[in-house]
């Protein structure tokens, strides 16, 4: 098994046929997602492969099946790509610029994907879970999370018109693959859903972009954010949200952290997911975030 997943059970393949080269795949069964909401991913990856994104598509048998059950799970099978996820010290001002290239990349041909899906944890979820969560930290986190919680609702009432599509959802540097400073892939797609495009540079931005405190490093900031702006043009209306939505994306994770951390998910809970992050780092971040603006540089 491949360590570090959170939803998902991991397994490197290699499979050979004698005197042939061997072919390296990644088996995912999953732990959480449902058997019926998985075509969506697949129909996802396939269409963004088709549009020049690097992200591993599932591999279709001779019948064109793709998803299949396997140990009781859905399940899986991924062409492995080449490389690994950057160490944080390795995270330079030119590995960001890939990734805000990349990242924009994605967005652009998402706009052309037909079907949708509503965000997992998304604005229902926030709702939901965030009294339950505020219970199981001190008086002052609750008033920081239920209060990020409230600014977004509150720019929601507004009735902005911010960019939508495809987003990622999940773009830490663990969610993508580096050969040296070579791109590799993205990985990870789980996530994506219909939202704000602007959502997904916030939570790209908040872990590529940071020094060891949490707070945004200038230099690596700059190079994302010119380098996603310079493939898709950030809007007028986004500079003027951006930062509340850097803190959305440090509390929608704050959020997904505590869930886990306190067992408050039945379903995690239950498959015996065990992969817990620090909910403190992101916390830290959405304070740092609420006490330091920063712009877009359009």
């Amino acid at each position: 098994g491949i360590s570090g997943g959170v939803e998902n059970t991991n397994y490197f393949v290699t499979t050979q046929v004698p005197g042939q080269p061997k072919h390296d795949y990644v088996l995912t069964l999953f732990e959480d997602l449902g058997y019926d909401e998985l075509p969506y991913f697949v129909a996802l990856t396939e269409h963004l492969v088709e549009h020049g994104i690097t992200v591993p598509a599932p591999l279709r048998d001779e019948f064109g099946t793709a998803l299949r059950r396997l140990a009781a799970r859905p399940a899986l099978l991924f062409p492995r790509f080449a490389g690994d996820h950057l160490p944080r010290s390795a995270i330079s001002p030119n590995t960001c610029t890939i990734m805000g290239q990349q990242l924009a990349k994605m967005h652009k041909a998402g706009q052309s994907f037909d079907l949708q899906r509503q965000a997992h944890r998304g604005q229902a979820w926030w709702t939901e879970l965030g009294p339950r969560a505020a219970a199981c930290i001190n008086a002052e986190e609750a008033d920081l999370l239920l209060g990020t919680i409230n600014i977004y609702q509150d720019m929601l009432q507004t009735g902005i018109e911010l960019p939508r599509g495809v987003i990622h959802g999940d773009l830490f540097h663990d969610n993508a693959l580096f050969e040296g400073e070579q791109f590799s892939a993205i990985i990870d797609l789980y996530n994506a859903c219909d939202d704000f495009l602007l959502y997904d540079v916030a939570v790209a931005v908040n872990d590529w972009c940071i020094n060891g405190d949490g707070s945004i490093n200038e230099d690596l900031y700059l190079a994302f954010i010119e380098a996603y702006h310079q493939t898709r043009p950030f809007t007028n209306a986004e500079a003027e949200y951006w930062s509340i939505m850097l803190q959305t994306a440090a509390m929608r994770f704050w959020l997904s952290r505590l869930e886990t951390y306190h067992s408050l998910d039945s379903h995690q809970r239950d498959a015996g997911v065990t992969v817990l992050k620090d909910p403190a780092a992101i916390r830290d971040i959405l304070r740092l975030r609420q006490q330091h603006q920063h712009l877009l540089p359009l």
